[in-house]
């Protein structure tokens, strides 16, 4: 996700952190008006690091 968030602040001109708070915002919305059904498919389709946008705990498999 952080590649994600450093595109997008290069791409609008807004500083790396000010990008990030802006996405989480709004992706914690879009999570939460999704459900937790649709939001665990969505994040199964994204790489590692978009679940902390979305206002979720980043969580791995244990080896």
């Amino acid at each position: 996700g952080w590649g994600f968030v450093k595109d997008l602040a290069t791409r609008t001109g807004a500083t790396p952190a000010v990008a990030r708070w802006d996405t989480g915002a709004v992706l914690a919305v879009l999570g939460h008006l999704a459900g937790p059904g649709l939001l665990d498919r969505i994040l199964t389709q994204l790489p590692s690091g978009y679940a902390l946008l979305f206002g979720r705990a980043e969580l791995t498999q244990a080896a």
